[in-house]
């Protein structure tokens, strides 16, 4: 029997302990959290670990398209972008109904991952544990690692010229609680991805001026009345904010919405990948560490249907750890990454970055990996539509695209309940 080490409960972790479960014959489970509770980045005001959630938050996804395959969210529930709290909810109902809880052992922080043999190939793994409860360090050996600690642990802080200088304050997205620090204050929000402009949504009736600092051709949408789009931070001095056209601004608070950056300080040297640009490189599928074939990766794609990526990789690393379906050849792995590469990075000219963000390509993608393992993709023409949907009134207005309500028709079809009028015309 083989011995598999999942590292975090929250979504990425139970779906690959749901994929594995299926061999429960021939794999055994042991899942490591440091929190004690699953759910991950779910979880809001998590005592034992830091957490993007706030207080607030919606998701930034329809029900109908982010919930695990054959577990939908309950009936009675109408609207479509949930408040996290019933997100946690559907999570912890997920763990229970398929009894994930039994393999879990809480309040474990994992302090480091190596490898300790190698055979013509098939590489044996200590894994070094702290009972947070005890102080007691623990060594577990296995055939396998799974990590599932997703990408929001390391917060990415740019650096501004004269930042040093700056009288106000400086405050990534990750301390974000509710707006009550940001009343009568002016506000630079650096970045216009999902956190960034969430955030303006939360604070833009409380906050007496905002700027939206970013470089995104995409984000043109239509401002409040308290609000306006700059170019990036040139640099600071004392109060005065310096953009690259030169404009100057005075602002209480420089608001980091910059996201986070790969985080495996767990690995040791030997196993711990090449992470160039915030490009973890070098995995096949976008997954598996193709010099450690058997040390996984759960969930490192961004903007595409989380849940749906982590059930769909958590099923090819079964399937491989099970061996129900052979593991290719190392040239097959490599040419994998490198055509994935070219397709992600390379022909559209962007940076190393993107090779993770999976938007436009997460179909073909899911297609590929489940046609490798024998699976169906769930409702996937439906999904696309949706998400599409959903990802054209988020750029055409994120003040009201959460407002959206949808139905699940069948596999190739939802309905619009309700929409705000300006995404009719």
């Amino acid at each position: 029997m083989k011995e598999v080490v999942i590292i975090g409960a929250g979504p990425s972790g139970l779906a690959a302990i749901r994929s594995l479960s299926k061999y429960k014959d021939e794999v055994k489970i042991t899942v490591y959290e440091v929190s004690d509770r699953v759910g991950g980045v779910w979880v809001n005001r998590d005592p034992y670990k830091n957490s993007p959630m706030y207080d607030n938050l919606r998701a930034n996804f329809p029900k109908e398209i982010i919930g695990y395959p054959g577990f939908p969210f309950p009936a009675d529930i109408k609207e479509s972008y949930l408040p996290h709290r019933m997100i946690l909810e559907y999570i912890e109902s997920f763990a229970k109904h398929f009894q994930l809880y039994q393999c879990i052992q809480f309040r474990h922080t994992v302090l480091n991952v190596d490898i300790i043999s190698s055979v013509k190939g098939k590489e044996r793994w200590n894994v070094m544990v702290r009972d947070e409860e005890t102080g007691a360090i623990t060594n577990k050996k296995c055939d396998a690692v799974i990590v599932a600690t997703g990408h929001e642990s390391k917060m990415y802080i740019p650096e501004f010229d004269g930042k040093q200088t700056y009288t106000g304050e400086i405050i990534h997205s990750r301390y974000y609680q509710n707006p009550s620090h940001y009343v009568g204050k002016t506000v630079v929000i650096v970045g216009a991805g999902f956190s960034g402009l969430d955030i303006l949504v939360d604070i833009h009736t409380v906050a007496k001026k905002i700027y939206v600092s970013h470089h995104d051709d995409h984000i043109t949408a239509p401002l409040c009345e308290n609000a306006e789009y700059v170019k990036d931070i040139a640099k600071i001095n004392g109060n005065d904010i310096i953009f690259i056209d030169g404009k100057v601004v005075q602002a209480d608070i420089i608001f980091l919405g910059t996201g986070y950056r790969y985080d495996f300080s767990f690995l040791s040297e030997k196993c711990h990948p090449v992470i160039k640009e915030d490009h973890v490189t070098n995995i096949y599928r976008m997954m598996v560490d193709i010099a450690h074939p058997s040390l996984y990766y759960i969930g490192l794609n961004k903007l595409g249907s989380p849940i749906r990526e982590f059930c769909v990789q958590a099923d090819l690393a079964a399937a491989l750890i099970a061996e129900k379906i052979p593991t290719p050849s190392r040239e097959e792995m490599e040419k994998d990454y490198q055509d994935t590469y070219k397709k992600n990075v390379t022909d559209l000219g962007l940076k190393p970055k993107n090779f993770h963000v999976v938007s436009y390509t997460q179909w073909d993608y899911y297609d590929a990996v489940c046609k490798q393992t024998g699976q169906q993709q769930p409702d996937s023409i439906m999904a696309k539509k949706l998400y599409n949907r959903f990802l054209g009134n988020f750029y055409k207005d994120f003040f009201q695209f959460k407002r959206g309500i949808y139905k699940r028709l069948d596999a190739e079809n939802f309905e619009v309940v309700y929409e705000p009028e300006v995404f009719s015309t």
